[in-house]
């Protein structure tokens, strides 16, 4: 029964409302007009009470449906309050009530609601746009509605239309509205101007965009957005020595716990965060790895749920050459938020440089399907095209030997030159390879030539890459060349490698003169714990038609010294030892030998632009070599190059080289030019 007494109770409650509404209803039917209490209503708004103006307001409307003037201030009221959008779609079901000054107003407002709106994050990636193509939308009907009845467009329309035309990825409308806003007398308010200089910076104008947001920086220096968006628009110009100071001064500026007046503990400060990864970032582009590092995983730790963190420490272990953890970082952000872009981005180039195509290419398919006019997904995606598209190299080199007495093993003068080709990569592993090179040097007026087309095939998978090459010289000297290599990556610090090659194409041209050929077998191994150390050591084992047998190691160490945005400083040293089973070879055979060097790199940025750079290297060493029954002496070398790179994969290279190295005791002077142009990875 308890069940009966609740239903009739709530029935009886319902019966009881349903009269006092209707009693209510009947008795509001006879008031009139002047029962509204408009000037109180007035009063209250005036007094900015809008809640109570608004309950008010509502109040005598369900009595008085159709009075437009409490209508209009129910309108006017709601707009107050901060609902834009709702205010004018209340005002366009009765336009008649309001007068053209408010109706320009509620227009403007809702707008920019739905502008505000749109450059929220959306909920889902199927409406990451919606809200802009809506505001879009709303934009151009109400500029058909203006023209329609020959009112002239407010000027702030204009300036709205660049955010959303930004937000919807527009960037080229945007650049070029800008200017003719510029140009016809209208320059832009600085809460437009930071859309400006987002989609100018995507269009890669960065000077163009440094200016626009300068502005909006002085328009609006409390936006805690701006001053990074001019950050980044200064290292696009290249221009560290003002991103830099002033990202960092964004990060001392913000407190990462402020207090409230009389707030016994600080509270999140956001701006600080965006702040601080910001500059974080930026030293990572200026070359400072471990300074970016050491900022961005305390703050990883801290918030391991935070998946722009992840991102963000993800590039950085990339760009320290480390892969294998940048991929986990980017997984970690990829499953802790979906939409997270920059993340995606990082797996597609991780898993490439793995070799894993086929577990990057559904993630670089769905970036570009959801995302074709993100400028970083344009970017990735053409990087894509770049490493598994066609490769090529062209290369040439030649020298000059001088005082050397006729023991040079390079000979008096020297020249190479060859072509190689690689196809496209085939079911993501698979290349078919083709190289054609030809050399010679002269020896006392006699010239030994060796020219050789091959043909080949590579393998690269995961850890594994190997490839095949099968060849014969013109001449036909040697028979059929054949060489295997092998590599095997055991992790991001450690890589083992392999080669055998029958009649091999680097044998001694001062061999070759007398008919002499040779196999080689190669071992070696690499670590690189970083992008600023590099140890290589390789065993060589040589076996020649004579049967001269030589072995030769050598021991390798690149180490940086400074690194700075445009200049890099390596120190270089290097060991290596050799020993031949004969003495009487008629070629360059030292029974045994062994050299110490040591050297410095100067690497110079000298202008880059996006994918287009120009570099130049200037190498110098000097070392001991030692031969036996000849002894000691000091070799010198020098080398300068250039570097252009016209496009991504697009590289052209070229330098001399100078050097004083001895022979069977007797000291010669080479010089020596090369170049080559790449195409691809």
């Amino acid at each position: 029964m308890p069940s009966l007494h609740r239903l009739t109770l709530s029935l009886a409650l319902v019966l009881a409302g349903g009269t006092l509404h209707a009693t209510s209803v009947a008795a509001a039917e006879g008031q009139s007009a002047a029962a509204i209490p408009y000037a109180q209503i007035e009063q209250l708004r005036a007094d900015r009470d809008w809640l109570a103006a608004l309950s008010l307001i509502e109040r005598h409307l369900n009595l008085h449906r159709d009075d437009a003037r409490l209508y209009r201030l129910r309108v006017l009221t709601l707009a107050d309050i901060g609902a834009r959008d709702r205010a004018r779609t209340l005002y366009l079901a009765r336009p008649e009530a309001f007068s053209a000054e408010q109706a320009a107003s509620l227009n403007a407002a809702g707008l920019a609601r739905r502008i505000v709106w749109s450059k929220l994050y959306a909920v889902d990636e199927a409406t990451r746009l919606e809200e802009a193509r809506a505001a879009d939308a709303a934009i151009d009907a109400y500029r058909a509605d203006l023209a329609r009845s020959g009112t002239p467009e407010p000027a702030s329309l204009a300036y709205d239309r660049l955010i959303v035309l930004n937000r919807l990825g527009r960037h080229q409308e945007v650049a070029d509205e800008f200017r003719r806003l510029e140009n016809s007398g209208h320059p832009v308010p600085g809460y437009a101007l930071g859309a400006v200089g987002d989609s100018l910076l995507t269009l890669r104008r960065p000077d163009e965009a440094a200016l626009a947001l300068e502005r909006a920086v002085q328009a609006d220096p409390e936006d805690p957005d701006l001053p990074i968006q001019l950050g980044y628009a200064q290292l696009e110009r290249e221009r560290y020595d003002l991103a830099l100071p002033l990202l960092r001064g964004l990060v001392d500026a913000r407190a990462p716990w402020p207090r409230a007046p009389g707030a016994r503990r600080g509270y999140e400060n956001w701006p600080r965060y965006d702040a601080e990864t910001n500059y974080a970032l930026a030293r990572a582009f200026g070359e400072d790895l471990p300074g970016a590092q050491a900022m961005i995983e305390p703050l990883a730790a801290i918030g391991p749920n935070n998946a722009d963190l992840q991102a963000t420490l993800g590039s950085i272990y990339m760009f320290r050459g480390w892969p294998s953890r940048a991929l986990e970082r980017f997984s970690i952000a990829s499953t802790l938020d979906e939409r997270n872009v920059e993340a995606r981005i990082g797996q597609v180039e991780t898993l490439s440089t793995l070799q894993r195509y086929d577990l990057a290419r559904p993630i670089h398919d769905q970036l570009l399907a959801r995302y074709p006019n993100e400028a970083h997904v344009r970017s990735m995606d053409r990087s894509w095209d770049m490493r598994r598209g066609w490769q090529a190299r062209v290369y040439a080199a030649g020298g000059r030997n001088r005082d050397g007495g006729g023991a040079s093993p390079l000979g008096n003068r020297d020249r190479e030159y060859g072509v190689e080709v690689a196809t496209p990569l085939i079911d993501d592993r698979w290349r078919l390879l083709a190289r054609s090179g030809r050399r010679w040097a002269d020896f006392q007026g006699d010239r030994s030539v060796a020219q050789r087309n091959e043909v080949g095939l590579g393998y690269a998978y995961d850890r594994l890459d190997a490839q095949l090459y099968l060849g014969r010289d013109r001449d036909g000297l040697g028979g059929t060349a054949i060489a295997v290599g092998a590599g095997w990556r055991i992790d991001d610090r450690f890589a083992l490698r392999a080669r055998v090659s029958r009649n091999d194409a680097a044998a001694s041209l001062q061999a070759r003169a007398s008919d002499i050929t040779g196999d080689l077998y190669e071992i070696g191994a690499d670590y690189r714990p970083s992008e600023r150390t590099a140890v290589s050591a390789s065993l060589q084992h040589w076996r020649y038609d004579d049967g001269n047998d030589r072995d030769q190691l050598s021991l390798a160490l690149d180490q940086r010294l400074l690194s700075r945005p445009h200049l890099l400083i390596n120190g270089l040293a290097s060991v290596g030892s050799g020993r031949g089973s004969r003495d009487d070879a008629p070629y360059f055979n030292p029974s045994r030998d062994a050299s110490a060097e040591f050297g410095i790199r100067l690497d110079h940025l000298a202008w880059r632009r996006y994918d287009r750079h120009f570099r130049q290297r200037l190498t110098l060493s000097s070392g001991a070599y030692w031969q036996q029954d000849y002894g000691t002496a000091w070799v010198p070398s020098l080398r300068y190059e250039h570097e252009w790179q016209f496009a991504l994969g697009r590289v052209l290279s070229y330098g001399l080289n100078w050097s004083r190295p001895v022979y069977d005791g007797q000291r010669e002077e080479r010089l020596g030019f090369d170049a080559e142009f790449r195409w691809g990875e």
